[in-house]
This record gives C-alpha cells, sequence and structure tokens, in this order.
C-alpha cells in the first residue's frame, strides 16, 4: 500500500502496437519485487534465473492489439533508496499507437500524456528510430520552449528519455547495450540541411527540455518466444544474449541509484498529488483534437496555483489553531483580527507561486482559497461560541482575559483599600498598616498582568503554561477579594459592636455625672 507522502516514480513504456511493451514491463516487475525482498530481508539479490517464470502485464503473439488505453501495475512496489528515503515505483503500459482501430489524436494523446506524467519514458522502436518516432516528439519540444520560458526556475519541464531499439540486427557496426546505444543514438540525432525544419528543430531542442536522454539496444529474444503460441514466460527459453543484456539494461534503469522520483514545477511528487497531477493533464487532453502547447501549459499552472492554494489554507489553519487553542471563548473582535492576520499570510504565500500560462486559472483558483478561508473561519467561529459558558462561577474561571478578570483584581484591590481605611479608621493601626501593603501588591498584579500577557502571547509554548496559570490568578485573586472583603465586614460589625458598647458606657457615666451634679 502506497502511503500518500511517499514520493513516486512513474516507469512507463510506449511505442507501436505489437512490439512487446508489455512483455518487457514483466522483466521490470520481477527485478522491482526481487529488489523489494532483497532490502526487505537484507539479502543478496539473484533474478532472471532459468526456474524464473515471468507474470505480470498480459502480453501475447500475434497481430491483434493486446493493451488498451494506458495501465497501471496494481500496486506501488516499495524501493529503498541510497539515502534511506522510500520511493513508491509504478509501472505504466500503454496502448500501442498507430493500429488499425485508432485515430492519430488517440495515439498521440496517450504518447503525450504517458511522457508528461512519468519519471522515465522508455520510447519502444524496433529494429531502427524512425523520423515519424522524432515527429512525435515535437509536441514536447513546444511544450518545452514555452514551459523554459515562463518558469524558468523549475528546470527542464521532462526527466528521462530512453530509446530501447528492439531486435537490433546492426551489431556489427553498433555494439548492444547502452554504450552502442549512445552512439547509434548520437548518428541519429545528426542534423543536416535536407532536412524538414521541424525534424531538425526537434533533433536540435531535445536535449534542452529532457533532463536525460539514452538509448539501449536489445536483440531478439529468440524464436521461442515471437513465434510459439505456447510460450509461457520460462525464462530458459530466453535467448542467452538477450537475457544478459537484460540483466545490464534493466538495473540501470531500476537500480535504487538510478531512480529518481517525479518532479513536477520543481518539486518531487507525492502518491496522493499523482491522482489530482494525472486528473488535471487528462483534462488537458480530453477533445477532439491534440492539445495546444498553452493548454498543457495551462494544466502544469493550475497544478502549480493548487499547490499553492493548498499550503496557504494549511498555513491559516495552523495559524487560526494557535490563536484559538485555549479552552476559553475569544471576543468576536479578537477572532476577527486573528482571521485578517493569518488571512493576509495566506494570500502572501498564494501570490509567491510561478505565474505561468493564463490569469484566468489564477485569478479562479485565487477566489477558491478566498472561499475556503471563509468557510474555516465559519468554522472556527462555531468552536468559539461553543466554548460560551453560562454559570457565574465558570465564567468567571473560564474568561481571563475578559472583564470578570478585571473585577476580580479590582475587586481584590478594593477589599484591600477598603480594610486598610476601616481598620484605620476604627484605630487599629496594626491592622490597617497590614492591610496597605496587600492592597499596592494586587494593584502590582493588575499591572503585571495586563503590561506581560502580550509578550508572554507570542510564543506557543509560553502562552500554554500562560493559559493555565491563569486560572491560579483568577481563582487566586477572587479568593484574595472575597477574604479582605470578609475581613473587612467582620472588622466593621466588631467595630460597631465595639462603638455601640462605648456609646452605652459613655451613656451610663453621663448619667452619673448628671445624678451627682444634681446633689450637688
Amino acid at each position: 500500500m502506497c502511503q500518500g507522502y511517499r514520493a513516486v516514480v512513474v516507469i512507463s513504456v510506449a511505442g507501436a502496437f505489437r512490439k512487446g511493451k508489455s512483455f518487457l514491463l514483466n522483466f521490470f516487475l520481477e527485478y522491482l519485487y526481487n529488489l523489494h525482498k532483497a532490502q526487505q530481508t537484507d539479502s543478496s539479490m539473484d533474478w532472471l534465473t532459468d526456474e524464473c517464470q515471468l507474470h505480470g502485464f498480459h502480453w501475447r503473439s500475434g497481430a491483434k492489439r493486446d493493451t488498451v488505453g494506458i495501465w497501471l501495475w496494481g500496486e506501488p512496489i516499495m524501493i529503498e533508496a541510497p539515502s534511506g528515503e522510500m520511493y513508491a515505483v509504478l509501472l505504466m503500459d500503454t496502448q500501442g499507437t498507430f493500429d488499425n482501430s485508432s485515430t492519430y489524436q488517440q495515439c498521440m494523446t496517450i504518447f503525450a500524456l504517458s511522457t508528461i506524467v512519468s519519471s522515465v519514458q522508455i520510447y519502444n522502436v524496433v529494429d531502427n528510430i524512425q523520423e515519424d518516432a522524432l515527429q512525435h516528439l515535437s509536441l514536447f519540444v513546444e511544450y518545452g520552449k514555452m514551459a523554459m520560458n515562463e518558469a524558468q526556475g523549475f528546470g527542464k519541464p521532462f526527466q528521462t528519455l530512453c530509446f530501447c531499439v528492439r531486435d537490433f540486427k546492426n551489431q556489427e557496426e553498433y555494439e548492444l547495450g547502452d554504450v552502442g546505444g549512445a552512439d547509434f543514438l548520437a548518428n541519429v540525432m545528426q542534423t543536416s540541411p535536407s532536412q524538414p525544419d521541424e525534424l531538425r528543430s526537434v533533433r536540435e531542442q531535445l536535449h534542452e527540455y529532457f533532463e536525460n536522454i539514452m538509448c539501449y539496444l536489445l536483440p531478439h529474444p529468440g524464436y521461442k518466444v515471437a513465434e510459439r503460441q505456447s510460450f509461457r514466460g520460462h525464462v530458459k527459453d530466453l535467448r542467452p544474449v538477450f537475457r544478459e543484456e537484460l540483466k545490464k539494461m534493466v538495473p540501470n534503469l531500476l537500480s535504487p541509484h538510478a531512480l529518481r522520483p517525479k518532479i513536477v514545477n520543481g518539486k518531487p511528487v507525492t502518491c496522493r498529488k499523482m491522482i489530482h497531477y494525472f486528473k488535471e493533464y487528462a483534462a488537458s487532453f480530453d477533445g477532439n483534437s491534440l492539445p495546444e502547447p498553452m493548454s498543457i501549459l495551462n494544466a502544469n499552472a493550475k497544478l502549480i496555483c493548487m499547490e499553492a492554494a493548498h499550503e496557504a489554507k494549511v498555513a491559516y489553519c495552523r495559524g487560526m489553531d494557535r490563536s484559538t487553542f485555549s479552552s476559553r471563548m475569544m471576543s468576536e473582535k479578537k477572532l476577527l483580527e486573528a482571521h485578517i492576520k493569518h488571512g493576509i499570510t495566506a494570500l502572501n504565500i498564494y501570490d509567491k507561486c510561478p505565474k505561468i500560462g493564463s490569469n484566468e486559472v489564477r485569478s479562479r483558483l485565487l477566489e477558491k482559497l478566498q472561499e475556503d478561508i471563509n468557510a474555516e473561519l465559519e468554522k472556527y467561529k462555531r468552536q468559539n461560541e461553543a466554548k460560551r459558558v453560562t454559570g457565574c462561577a465558570s465564567a468567571m474561571l473560564a474568561c481571563g482575559d475578559s472583564v470578570l478578570l478585571g473585577i476580580g483584581l479590582g475587586g481584590a484591590a478594593g477589599g484591600a483599600v477598603a480594610g486598610a481605611v476601616v481598620t484605620l479608621q476604627a484605630g487599629i493601626v496594626s491592622l490597617g498598616i497590614v492591610a496597605i501593603p496587600i492592597s499596592l501588591s494586587t494593584l502590582f498584579l493588575i499591572w503585571a498582568y495586563v503590561w506581560t500577557k502580550p509578550f508572554v502571547e507570542r510564543t506557543s509554548s509560553a502562552k500554554l503554561i500562560w493559559s493555565h496559570l491563569e486560572y491560579f490568578l483568577i481563582s487566586g485573586t477572587l479568593i484574595f477579594a472575597f477574604c479582605i472583603t470578609g475581613v473587612a465586614i467582620y472588622l466593621a460589625v466588631d467595630i460597631i459592636d465595639e462603638i455601640e458598647e462605648f456609646k452605652g458606657d459613655i451613656r451610663v457615666k453621663l448619667e452619673q455625672f448628671q445624678v451627682s451634679f444634681s446633689f450637688v
């Protein structure tokens, strides 16, 4: 199973029908599965032995078409690169081109689409690289020219093109394998004044738009394979020279050191993104005629904008998650301030994506991004509303940065001041002296809270600690306010009792004085 975050390698084989593309892919399957097993068991690898029997993509000899459309092998094969990264390798089989039941447009669509989405496009030809094979590459030259002009920072638009020349006969002049293939390809790519401008342009510019172009020369696999309907994939029935050349060619293409992930717009493509890319490229080819290079470029531009929009939305959501991390309800004003702040950050991320293709594609995806951000804002509003508390005690504890905290701290300070005034007025100097520093300390707490909170909230870790400390601060100040108020009330009641008692004593003494004065 391919995890969505794994980088993907796409190996495609394209070319004329009934020339052994599916047959060749089964050797790729055999090699990759043996390589995967050897890496899993940390053992040596021995493949293509006499006991081996090929399985996988269906093939047959004869003149009838066997593969229709584009097929992918049913599961990715996980291969570990020398760096330790795991690649998901996909094998792609394509319908043979230019048979008697497909139009030119259909054949070119399949060939172009498989080339655009693949890391390695193996162009399967027989005996020679004909002019029509090069002519099929003219679309990529035109697209590559446009892509290089508009998106120079991404490098070449295509990765590897490999000509696989099957049943090669001129072995006296060119040796088999990649060495002879390089010499043969250099001869084919030579230009002359007699060539048409289009073919000469393809020859001159093909290397500018593909990162790597190579050629392999393979011999005939043997008449047991090509002429017998009874061939069942047994490797022992292959010509020894064909088997030996395959054992050189396949590792050169598929070994861990040779594999390269699919690159789109300068970035490796993951399994999850590959699905979107394939859909967008396929949509650009969905018509009654071959797409213009600009159509392919617009599809590429859409992919760039889609990725930038996704990154922008993720940045917005992460910022809003940090801003709404607290379990307490935010005021609507603060929520909108956070939305504006992180919304601007998201739009800046989207605006930095390369401006290629038509402006219509970019504007349409920008509108979609704005709609998504507004939808996320509504979600955060609902989550914030769910934090609303109705109980008085819960409200006092939950709304740490609201008016209730000010009431708590102010109440504590007021209670302390009131206690100091009452005790001093009552003549209880010791308690008044104690109440004065308490009231000053409470006022200092109010100032420290207001001054330090904006600095503390700038970091998420400190904000987490602060959100917990706030509960204790609020609870402590409220309890402190109640205690001071209670002490003040207790003292006031006690003072009133003492005053009443004192007044009673004075009244008695006055009466006694009046009696003694009357006697006089």
